[in-house]
């Protein structure tokens, strides 16, 4: 049931002219005031917490994450031993027919060594797949190869990249386009009933740690046939605004303009991908990656690989296209030269600055300043994961283009924060204390003159995203009129100490009925006359 009245909370609206309130009323799914008290309908009791506007995730792959909870995660793989059990593992559990179909593998968790086909030897002759936790490489075993046709043959393909050994032979990584274009057609889809389960399990996952509304980069299938039933039965709790994938041209504006959007699903844009990432050493760099063997990379010239309409020549004209149609432009640029070629695109025809720069990692110190008022969408938790890498493939002398975030807000660039969940962690409050202290996953402090303080933080996770959404009809803060989305934290986000503790989700509501309670001890009561 909606609530009526939220009480005896200390409740931050985001708004610099009225900070803090005590109270809130709701009516309808959005707020009706702040400081009074309903005498009717359902009160929530949230003595001593610190509400914040519901969090937004500017960028997240929904649909593959609920997906992903369903498959074998190869994270906690600390080894080539411990890489091998759970592939074997998983194998006895799945019948003879079935795929092994696994994630989230690091080399930076054992010695650095890639792994080859021999490491999903325990997979049998059954097809095996596993990607790297960054999505933009798989590794397969012989019996994919031979699907694929790559056991003699291991040409590459424009923006991708087919591993060989010295003597020329597939090692079992593809690389960017050698795994989306020529493997991914071959891997038997989930069924649309894997689809609906995946979705519920997502939204519950990011409700779970705050999290109200994302920016969902999703396939426009997916969207026609999951999330848009999940709206009609109910069963889409979170507010999505959609990004789609699709590439391909020509872009399927009709369709997507047959949506009809509302405040639960609306289609706000269309994404390319201008280059890969640090940990696949694809991320496209105006220098050579600092450990390049002297002639090449994995990626082919040691300097990563534009791909799609920037490796083409034609980001320009489809990102003319994009906007044209009414919808925002959504590129993944992570390296420098990737950064730049979106950047010169956007500069040449989007003049009112709707072109949304995903990732933005890696950016010339010369660069920055031509951010101002263009919206940037980042993950800072990427930094906990990158920052180390980037020691060892940049070299300390690029230090100063990774993760800018202070250097952005100075130079007047929109910042919004994600998390590309289920490549990194999906929580905003873990994402929030890497960009408040800059502490990586080795304990490690990186690049602390970027550090925002918890303010920025916050705004990047609320209004920020918002704007990056395109503004989501007030989203992002809790005024009268805003939507009744918000969430509970069990002590003060903007004074605890975020090295050593960081805030709990204690409750996440949106359009003003409670869709997670972590202790279930909020009592709602009904309020009589």
């Amino acid at each position: 049931m909606p609530l009526r009245t939220v009480t005896d909370a200390h409740i931050w609206t985001g708004d610099p002219h009225g900070p803090w309130a005590k109270h809130m009323t709701l009516a309808d799914g959005r707020v009706e005031s702040l400081g009074n008290i309903s005498r009717d309908g359902e009160t929530l009791h949230l003595p001593g917490a610190f509400i914040l506007p519901g969090l937004i995730d500017s960028h997240a792959h929904l649909l593959m994450g609920g997906l992903f909870m369903q498959r074998l995660d190869l994270s906690g793989a600390k080894s080539r031993d411990d890489f091998d059990r759970l592939i074997a593992l998983h194998a006895a559990q799945l019948a003879p027919d079935r795929w092994i179909e696994a994630f989230g593998w690091d080399e930076q968790h054992w010695d650095g060594t890639r792994p080859d086909l021999s490491w999903l030897r325990a997979a049998g002759d059954r097809p095996a797949i596993a990607w790297r936790c960054d999505q933009h490489v798989v590794l397969v075993n012989g019996r994919v190869l031979e699907l694929l046709g790559l056991v003699e043959r291991c040409d590459d393909i424009p923006g991708g990249t087919v591993v060989r050994d010295e003597r020329g032979a597939a090692t079992g990584l593809l690389l960017e386009q050698a795994a989306w274009k020529v493997l991914g057609p071959r891997i038997p889809p989930p069924t649309l009933a894997m689809r609906h389960h995946a979705l519920r399990e997502a939204c519950a996952h990011f409700l779970s740690v705050g999290v109200t509304r994302v920016g969902a980069m999703e396939y426009l299938d997916d969207i026609e046939n999951v999330f848009l039933p999940a709206r009609a039965d109910g069963s889409l709790t979170l507010r999505i605004a959609a990004t789609v994938l699709d590439r391909e041209r020509p872009l399927p504006f009709a369709r997507a303009d047959a949506l009809h959007g509302d405040d639960f699903l609306r289609i706000i844009g269309f994404k390319s991908f201008a280059d890969g990432t640090l940990g696949s050493s694809t991320a496209s760099m105006l220098d050579r990656y600092s450990d390049a063997p002297a002639s090449t990379t994995l990626s082919g010239q040691g300097v990563g690989s534009l791909m799609e309409h920037a490796l083409e020549g034609t980001l320009t004209d489809w990102m003319r296209e994009v906007l044209a149609a009414g919808y925002s432009p959504s590129v993944h640029a992570i390296g420098d030269r990737a950064l730049e070629e979106v950047l010169r695109a956007a500069t040449a025809c989007d003049t009112q600055l709707r072109t949304r720069f995903e990732h933005a990692q890696t950016v010339h110190p010369d660069s920055v300043a031509r951010f101002r008022g263009r919206l940037v969408s980042m993950q800072p938790f990427h930094k906990a994961t990158d920052a180390p890498l980037a020691r060892t493939r940049l070299g300390t002398h690029r230090t100063n283009r990774l993760f800018q975030f202070r250097s952005y807000l100075t130079h007047g660039a929109r910042l919004a924060f994600g998390s590309d969940w289920p490549i990194a962690c999906a929580d905003p409050l873990e994402g929030m204390r890497v960009a408040i202290t800059g502490e990586a996953l080795d304990g490690c402090v990186y690049g602390a003159n970027q550090n925002l303080t918890a303010y920025e933080a916050i705004t990047a996770y609320t209004s920020g995203a918002a704007e990056c959404l395109g503004h989501c009809n007030g989203a992002g803060h809790l005024n009268a009129g805003s939507p009744a989305d918000f969430v509970a934290l069990d002590r003060n986000p903007l004074a605890c100490n975020w090295m050593d503790e960081s805030p709990q989700v204690l409750l996440t509501v949106v359009n003003g009925i409670v869709r997670y309670d972590a202790t279930g001890n909020h009592i709602v009561t009904t309020a009589t006359a």
